[in-house]
């Protein structure tokens, strides 16, 4: 497989572009889009994502080492398809909406200032993660590791504490109500 270096990719429509299979090696892709952009068995390690665009690309196989993606849109990305070994990504002022982390670990992985709408972190690790000002509107937790991760600044959650794995979880007074939706309860 090719190794890439230390490059800058920038405004590059991978919809109209092909996208070379490569090994990744602290690369900057930005303001690019990968509208079902086969990315498979890629490897990405230490790269960034600026302003990136990302629908239903296809991942299988991807590796994400020590990633991160910046103001991005990420829209139907299957994570658990990718390559978990050395999993690593971080997400800071993105919007992930309709993805899943089904099965992942993600204990090494940041969260800051996004709206995660509608993504599945069903049977996942998340242990010591912090979701720092995020929106997790319509996100699933189920079967899902959440010991000692930190939901205190996090907002518009559903999480039933029977059937996930709480200890040592950090929410705020303000956000506590997150764990009685299934009760039906008025909050005031």
């Amino acid at each position: 497989m090719k190794l890439i270096l230390d490059s800058t990719f920038s405004k590059i429509n991978y919809y109209n572009e092909l996208f070379e299979t490569a090994e990744y090696d602290t690369c900057v892709f930005d303001s690019c889009t990968f509208i079902k952009t086969t990315l498979s068995k890629s490897v990405f390690t230490n790269c960034e994502f600026i302003n990136c665009n990302f629908e239903t690309p296809f991942v299988s196989h991807t590796s994400f080492k020590e990633v991160t993606f910046q103001e991005c849109t990420l829209l139907g990305l299957q994570f658990e398809y990718c390559n978990d070994f050395l999993f690593e990504v971080s997400f800071e002022s993105c919007m992930l909406q309709v993805c899943s982390f089904l099965k992942m670990n993600l204990k090494n992985s940041k969260f800051k200032d996004s709206k995660i709408i509608d993504v599945d972190f069903s049977n996942a690790t998340l242990t010591g993660i912090k979701f720092e000002n995020c929106d997790l509107s319509k996100s699933i937790f189920d079967a899902t590791n959440l010991e000692k991760t930190d939901f205190s600044s996090a907002f518009h959650f559903s999480i039933d504490p029977e059937k996930n794995k709480l200890s040592k979880t950090k929410f705020s007074n303000e956000n506590l109500s997150g764990l009685l939706n299934k009760y039906d309860l008025d909050i005031i």
